[in-house]
């Protein structure tokens, strides 16, 4: 954009919060006209009434840019918009603006935009490394090709990835879930098959924040194939045969039954179609997740998924001794004892972020 125009450009989102951060470009007479205040010195902050509305902060980045910090409550934004705009100083949104328009204290692109990444990062672990990466690009240079596997796990530090939990119906997703987000936020039952749509939650997991999705199972409808014992498979097909008889005869010698029966196939259809679906959005959400965690229960065979990053977890500890904490590339939990849970948000980081890739000093291409 034209560096020469005068703007104000809110830096935080238009929901409530504590407080907002309000970047302001134009003339030093203009600024202190417009707020209704004496600009600080270049390079310092001072609490200033500003346009007789709110105590704010007031940083005086450049002669002609400063950051002011109102409180965050709507009405206060609106009241500050509208006075700031008949002024005749126009909003923009931050996307108008490149880093270093943003961030004019900046001595170089890199700090610019290192400075702009480190104010949407969503995991801790990412300052350090953030405020390390100038000095990395002058020292080494630009990353190399053989950085960018490195490159692209780090910036799971600033986007948080996600994490499907798949597994059978019963496996104990939701309990998983609902233990890793410390309350309730998907219905457990004994009941197979409960959780019909995605239930999603944004949990940090050893310092890492993930968008972790309990996925509806789906075992009859092939979401993803279990290695069952035929016989088991020949049961269910001879008693969903002997219940449909059932059904007919009763149907026959009842009118509102045949009535009802008429209906049915309606019924079924719409369940069809919203269980196709559920498995359609499920199989969409293990393809392009990051990290998918096959959980079984005890008694269960593992999930056959298929993707690039999959950790192997079995649920319900506490019901089996039989199984250690940790055997081999499977990890054992309990959602309900929360036994194994420090383990399991452990073993989420080292696939997603490696220490190895953390400890490297080498340039990031940071997101």
């Amino acid at each position: 954009m034209n560096l020469d125009q005068d703007f104000a450009c809110w830096l935080t989102p238009a929901a409530s919060g504590a407080v907002g951060v309000l970047h302001m470009r134009a003339q030093p007479q203009r600024l202190s006209t417009t707020l209704s205040i004496t600009l600080p010195e270049i390079g310092r902050a001072s609490l200033r009434r500003i346009c007789n509305l709110d105590e704010a902060l007031v940083l005086r980045v450049t002669e002609n840019t400063i950051i002011v910090t109102p409180h965050g409550g709507p009405r206060l934004r609106q009241r500050l918009v509208r006075a700031i705009s008949d002024a005749g100083i126009s909003f923009i949104s931050p996307t108008e603006l490149s880093p270093a328009d943003l961030f004019v204290e900046s001595t170089t692109d890199i700090q610019a935009r290192m400075l702009y990444t480190l104010a949407r990062a969503a995991s801790a672990d990412a300052i350090a490394l953030l405020l390390a990466q100038p000095e990395r690009w002058k020292k080494n240079g630009a990353p190399t090709p053989a950085d960018a596997p490195r490159s692209k796990r780090l910036c799971r530090l600033i986007d948080p990835p996600t994490v499907v939990i798949a597994g059978a119906p019963n496996a104990g997703k939701s309990t998983l879930l609902n233990a890793l987000l410390g309350r309730t936020a998907a219905v457990t039952s004994p009941i197979a098959g409960t959780t019909r749509d995605f239930v999603s939650a944004n949990i940090v997991l050893a310092g890492l924040a993930c968008r972790v999705v309990d996925a509806p199972g789906f075992m009859g409808k092939k979401l993803f194939e279990i290695n069952l014992p035929e016989k088991n498979s020949l049961k269910k097909n001879s008693l969903e045969k002997k219940s449909l008889h059932t059904d007919l005869n009763q149907t026959n010698s009842n009118p509102s039954a045949m009535q009802s029966a008429n209906q049915a196939p309606s019924s079924l259809q719409a369940q069809s179609a919203i269980d196709q679906a559920a498995i359609a959005r499920a199989r969409q959400e293990i393809h392009s997740a990051d990290l998918v965690i096959a959980l079984a229960a005890p008694d269960q065979a593992w999930p056959a998924i298929e993707h690039s990053n999959i950790l192997r977890v079995r649920s319900m500890c506490d019901l089996s001794t039989a199984v250690p904490m940790l055997t081999g590339n499977s990890l054992c939990i309990s959602g309900r004892t929360g036994a194994g849970l420090i383990e399991f948000a452990q073993a989420v980081l080292a696939k997603l972020v490696p220490a190895t890739d953390i400890a490297s000093d080498r340039p990031w291409q940071f997101c």
